[in-house]
């Protein structure tokens, strides 16, 4: 048996938990394990695993949801935690301790949570056969097909394909976005972005640029809350809606918390040509409460590290003028 075909007999029969509840998509077993390895293929595919070493990232973190939102039961969250730690049961896949955790991590005391992980594990490394066997393109295509295959149901098998395929045209669109505006090009040079790209490719890749750029921090108010799992507190914002001016430009995007957000789409809150927070009036009319908002008025925005990625004054004049309420 060639080594392909020895992995591709491991992925196919990956010890999955068979307790009641999952449903019929993941053939009524867990599917975390799965979803884990493929979200870890999407990754090798994206060029981000150049050594032996996977880490729990939020760019892990977000893909692993991205494939588990396909499956799970509506309202149930993924818990990345698990399959990292459970994995190890596969022969393939170590956990690599952080320094000083060795024995901790050697007692094989389970680590199901994401702090768990966190705080004793470095990350996993693979087999050096099937990492090496991961850095051809054709060989993931054949592992990440008999994970599918042999995992979830015909209905599904089509959807976990298109989240393959549309996961890779959001990281290279979101490569591009940031690549142009560091080369400081105010207009797109992608070849008919619309066409090119599906919507949710172009969401998700806007997403992923503008909220790199401002490293999971709050532009606004500087909250920064990033879960070991890779769940993030902020989003990404257009300041000139996208349906003006198909703009994804970077310096077209603001990260903000779910609150400022909110309030910047109101035209409660929004962002002065010299980068301070401004307010409107009425966020503190008709019995508003505004809390902890009213404080942030005239203070400096947290910018990216990069120039080429701050803010373009032009379109944060425009929302100024059409969409902020001044009165």
């Amino acid at each position: 048996m060639s080594e392909l075909a020895s992995y591709v007999h491991k992925f196919t029969k990956l010890r999955r938990d068979p307790a009641k509840g999952w449903p019929a998509s993941t053939r009524g077993k867990s599917p975390y394990k799965p979803l884990l390895l493929l979200a870890v293929l999407d990754q090798f595919d994206q060029g981000q695993l150049t050594r032996n070493l996977i880490e729990l990232t939020p760019d892990l973190g977000n893909l692993f949801d991205l494939y588990c939102a396909i499956v799970l039961p509506p309202g149930m969250i993924g818990n990345i935690a698990m399959p990292f730690f459970y994995l190890k049961s596969e022969g393939f896949w170590q956990l690599v301790p952080l320094p000083g955790k060795e024995a901790f991590v050697a007692s094989g005391r389970r680590l199901i949570t994401e702090s768990q992980l966190a705080n004793n594990v470095a990350g996993a490394r693979l087999d050096e056969d099937l990492f090496t066997l991961l850095t051809v393109k054709e060989h993931r295509d054949v592992l990440r097909a008999a994970l599918i295959d042999a995992h979830f149901d015909a209905p599904t098998q089509p959807l976990l394909w298109q989240r393959y395929a549309t996961n890779q045209a959001a990281f290279l669109y979101s490569s591009e976005l940031l690549t142009q505006a560091r080369r400081q090009l105010k207009e797109l040079q992608l070849p008919d972005a619309e066409s090119s790209y599906t919507r949710e490719a172009r969401d998700q890749g806007f997403r992923r640029a503008v909220v790199v750029a401002y490293n999971h921090r709050c532009a606004c108010c500087g909250l920064r809350i990033v879960t070991p799992g890779g769940h993030t507190a902020v989003e990404a914002a257009h300041i000139v809606p996208w349906h003006k001016t198909r703009n994804d430009h970077p310096t077209n995007g603001l990260a903000l918390c779910r609150l400022c957000h909110w309030s910047f789409d109101e035209g409660l809150m929004s962002v002065a040509i010299d980068y301070r927070v401004i307010l409107s009036p009425q966020l503190a009319t008709h019995g508003n409460m505004p809390g902890f908002l009213s404080m942030l008025a005239e203070r400096p925005i947290f910018l990216p590290q990069e120039n080429a990625l701050y803010p373009d004054p032009t379109n944060l004049d425009w929302r100024n003028d059409n969409i902020f309420r001044k009165v």
